[in-house]
């Protein structure tokens, strides 16, 4: 049986927006969960363009901290709070986010309805960052200038369902 598992390019192959490319960014729909992978400006005006909700957006996976990969974090997060939606936000990312976020958060991001919680991951390894009863996110080590991580989205085996009185 087939699973809700689509991937929504926002943002991609230009390091500097153009009139045809924005940054880097990705959102993963998977049973109605929404995971966006980088955040690049323009990731917001292309999740209205694209009727994506906002109000579904629980984890968001920054590869590395090069601008065309991040700098549409803060604008988003503000957003979110805009919005006055509940619960928590989870940025998956490398360790220095830990010194570069919160104090833009603190500025920007003020008196957020909701809880950021920034899961630092080490870009040098491979690590489960992310796992519920159906899906599992591990880290991929990438070659780049300066650290960084892919993130691989495996869905986890489902049990079988047989009815041993139809089998029979």
């Amino acid at each position: 049986m087939a699973s809700d598992f689509t991937l929504s390019i926002l943002g991609c192959g230009s390091a500097v927006p153009t009139p045809l490319h924005n940054p880097s960014c990705q959102i993963l729909s998977r049973r109605g969960s929404l995971f966006m992978i980088d955040c690049g400006e323009g990731a917001q005006a292309m999740m209205r363009r694209m009727k994506i909700p906002f109000s579904r957006l629980r984890h968001i996976f920054i590869s590395h901290l090069h601008g065309d990969h991040c700098l549409g974090l803060v604008g988003l997060i503000s957003t979110l709070g805009l919005l006055d939606r509940g619960g928590e936000v989870v940025i998956h990312t490398v360790p220095d986010a830990l010194r570069i976020f919160p104090p833009l958060f603190e500025t920007f991001c003020q008196d957020l309805p909701f809880e950021v919680r920034i899961e630092p991951f080490s870009p040098f390894a491979s690590e489960v960052v992310y796992e519920d009863d159906t899906l599992t996110v591990k880290t991929l080590p990438l070659k780049h200038r300066i650290p960084a991580a892919g993130f691989l989205f495996e869905e986890k085996e489902a049990p079988r369902h047989l009815l041993g009185d139809v089998a029979e």
